[in-house]
């Protein structure tokens, strides 16, 4: 796929407050079908003059099968930020370099773990209710770190787990994403599968000590998040 090619200009219908600094803001389609977890290269042309103003890359938290594109993030004072906030409905934005591998989509009799940092709960998000949608068990733990008790769509996975007796949900307030803590919320860990998703460091040095630990793992890096900024 071409990096600059344009996939899609998609309208804005809506936006809204998730909980803290984090909002969603609510696209058409388009043209666009995605498999759950993947993200995509977004352009603002009126956020500035160079990349770094411009474009920025989400993954799409919502499911396909919900009908509409929700891109949420922590909104910070970067150009490109505050320009989305400032978008109205029926403001327009480019997609462009559809991209990813972060995905369940093969069945397996494991245990799945989804270790989230923060905002890196968004594929989490798309691929539990994509699976939902398609009556396929939701066998996994999602372990949901966070710095504060301001926790987007916690109350989505709530409902989720009450709905899905072989989904745990375990909100983690508070603690270091690290080994030790990720496996204390997880005793049985023979034979799992490990999703990691959150800031790029974060991914990176948990990742290594994970697999350094024989454990199969896939990995979704948010860039311009750091271990105390997610």
């Amino acid at each position: 796929m071409e990096e600059n090619k344009i996939i899609s200009t998609i309208k804005l219908i809506s936006s809204k407050p998730e909980a803290g600094n984090v909002m969603t803001f609510v696209f058409e389609t388009g043209e666009l079908s995605w498999v759950a977890g993947q993200y995509q290269k977004y352009i603002l042309p009126q956020a500035g003059t160079t990349k770094a103003e411009t474009e920025h890359w989400f993954t799409i938290a919502s499911a396909p099968t919900e009908g509409v594109i929700y891109l949420s993030t922590r909104i910070s004072p970067s150009a490109f930020k505050q320009t989305l906030k400032a978008l109205a409905p029926g403001g327009m934005i480019q997609g462009r370099s559809l991209k990813g591998n972060f995905t369940w989509e093969e069945e397996s009799s494991k245990p799945v773990v989804l270790i989230a940092g923060g905002i890196g709960i968004t594929p989490f998000r798309s691929i539990l209710f994509e699976r939902q949608a398609a009556n396929k068990k939701l066998n996994a733990t999602l372990l949901y770190f966070n710095r504060t008790d301001e926790i987007p769509f916690l109350e989505e996975f709530k409902t989720l787990a009450k709905k899905h007796t072989e989904f745990t949900l375990v909100p983690i307030v508070g603690e270091s994403i690290n080994v030790q803590n990720i496996l204390s919320h997880v005793p049985q860990t023979t034979d799992q599968i490990f999703y990691l998703s959150g800031p790029e460091p974060m991914v990176e040095r948990v990742g290594e000590e994970l697999k350094r630990s024989g454990i199969t793992l896939k990995q979704d890096w948010f860039s311009g998040y750091d271990e105390n900024d997610y």
